[in-house]
């Protein structure tokens, strides 16, 4: 939009409304949030936007919908295997894995298991390289 089909639309709008203006202590203001306004009036109508029916939309909310049930199977069979390779692990691996999972740190997690700190990032090397190579 030309900038002064902006001005022209705003000087329209004044005169029309020169009543509800004319006392105005701030003219400019009201001239740039009218032209703001007409600029974004003029940017929606020239995307030519659609609307859409009620079951138009229904039906890409239930294409959505399905296309999130495929990934959350997806996720869930994954998920499944993952927790099936754990359950077969050592009780030790176990533990680490689960400590680690709630973000809990290499001392914090030597002081509950009642080992060294270096003892306790190697066991969760070695059961993440298990978990990678099995998974």
């Amino acid at each position: 939009m030309d900038p002064w089909e902006l001005v022209n639309g705003w000087v329209e709008y004044y005169l029309k409304n020169k009543d509800k203006y004319m006392d105005h202590p701030n003219l400019k203001a009201v001239a740039v949030l009218k032209m703001k306004g007409l600029f974004i009036d003029h940017f929606r109508k020239s995307k030519n936007l659609t609307s859409t029916t009620t079951e138009e939309r229904g039906e890409r909310e239930f294409e959505d919908e399905r296309i999130n049930l495929e990934q959350s199977l997806q996720l869930s069979e994954r998920a499944k295997k993952t927790l099936s390779v754990i359950n077969n692990m050592g009780e030790k691996c176990k533990e680490i894995l689960m400590l680690a999972a709630d973000d809990v740190d290499y001392k914090t997690m030597a002081e509950i298991i009642k080992t060294p700190m270096g003892t306790v990032m190697s066991r969760l090397a070695n059961c993440r390289k298990e978990l990678k190579g099995l998974v």
